[in-house]
């Protein structure tokens, strides 16, 4: 288990980053693999609690973790919301940004 301050945890946020702006043109080009790479990446999310010790009981991993899981239900719709997935990547891109923020203190 490493902690939140371990510089590879920084660096692995940062490629978090270019992987959830990626949600965004799947959308829009309607990509049948949406489901798949959002999935996959919950997925991967949700065993970060068992490697950074402090994303267990953090509320912001929290609500990344349940706004991809929205997402991942909006990926089911057959006509996608643009403009509200745009928002809530930005909203995720934000919660991963200040998550960098505690990394670095």
């Amino acid at each position: 288990m490493i902690n939140q301050n371990n510089p590879m945890f920084f660096s692995y946020l940062e490629t978090l980053k270019n992987r959830l702006f990626k949600i965004i043109p799947l959308f829009e080009e309607n990509n049948e693999g949406i489901y798949k790479y959002i999935d996959s990446l919950l997925f991967e999310l949700g065993g970060m609690i068992y490697v950074v010790k402090e994303l267990k009981n953090n509320s912001m991993f929290l609500s990344l973790i349940a706004t991809l899981e929205s997402l991942l239900d909006e990926s089911l719709a057959g006509e996608y919301n643009i403009p509200l997935v745009r928002r809530e990547v930005f909203r995720c891109l934000n919660i991963v940004e200040k998550l960098q923020q505690k990394a670095g203190e």
